[in-house]
């Protein structure tokens, strides 16, 4: 009925497995990011975050980030994830926008967005991460602000038409818009997916969008249903298809799924025929058109 549902479920069935990898190896299983969401949940309600508050996520992609949407989810809270190379003053302007109650934030970030909330509204709680990446850095912040780690109740069950999340539109003809969506919302996709494709524990999904883009429903939510591994595309080498095709090989991508554009920069550009890839099934695309050519 609510998506941080899908990780506990597939922590009790494949605990050892790898639920999310990046692109240097680091790597969690799904019983570690379980847990770890779990210590980010607890640590957001001890800050006063209830069900239905807002909280931004200003990381680079990363385990850390992945966990901080379960951790937030699991707090009953709604997860608003922002562009970390966006100007401060459009992340500001998101958080502000959606009342944001906390935001989970690389120290690195931590200036400028202060400086943007001093002319508009008061700052939100900060959860302070030195950097992003393994899920070491959530770790270490957790364990600074609450060395205790006390024991605080379950996740909540909320209704499934609860809001989960708010993605906001680029702001091409105008200010930022959130999109607001609920639990149910994103299962129906989630399910739909799970019948047509019908992945399995086996499978090694690409994160190639970036987390405040839609697509990274699919990526995240589907892989995690079924215990596959949520394989992330760091920005730098997703627009680089000279080395994306390698890590598409190399990293035994089973279902990739990303913008047409990208498809055509692999096709014209990165030497696909000097690699093999034996595990790919399924090329999925969405979010533009695909030109016929």
């Amino acid at each position: 009925k609510t998506l941080h549902q899908l990780l506990v479920l597939s922590a009790q069935k494949y605990p050892d497995r790898i639920a999310v990898e990046e692109t240097d190896d680091g790597a969690i299983t799904y019983h570690d990011l379980n847990q770890l969401s779990d210590r980010l949940r607890d640590r957001l309600i001890h800050v006063g975050v209830h069900p239905g508050d807002r909280v931004g996520i200003y990381l680079r992609k990363s385990i850390d980030a992945v966990a901080s949407i379960f951790g937030i989810l699991k707090a009953g809270a709604v997860y608003v994830p922002v562009d970390p190379g966006a100007p401060p003053a459009r992340n500001a302007y998101i958080f502000s926008d959606c009342t944001v109650k906390a935001v989970i934030i690389e120290n690195r970030f931590v200036e400028k967005l202060s400086a943007e909330f001093a002319s508009q509204n008061e700052l939100p709680t900060l959860l302070v991460l030195d950097g992003a990446g393994s899920g070491n850095y959530l770790k270490s912040a957790l364990a600074r602000a609450n060395p205790d780690n006390p024991t605080l109740p379950a996740s909540f069950q909320l209704p499934p038409d609860n809001l989960a999340y708010i993605l906001y539109t680029s702001g091409s003809t105008g200010k930022p818009k959130g999109v607001m969506l609920s639990h149910q919302n994103a299962l129906s996709f989630i399910n739909w997916c799970s019948e047509v494709f019908e992945p399995s524990e086996i499978d090694r999904f690409s994160s190639h969008a970036p987390f405040h883009f839609d697509l990274s429903i699919l990526d995240i939510y589907v892989s995690i249903k079924h215990g596959a591994t949520l394989v992330l595309v760091e920005e730098e080498i997703g627009k680089d298809p000279i080395r994306l095709a390698p890590l598409i090989s190399d990293k035994k991508i089973s279902i990739w799924y990303s913008t047409p554009s990208i498809l055509s920069f692999l096709a014209q550009y990165g030497r696909l025929d000097q690699y093999g890839f034996p595990n790919l099934r399924f090329v999925l695309f969405a979010g533009e058109v695909f030109p016929i050519k």
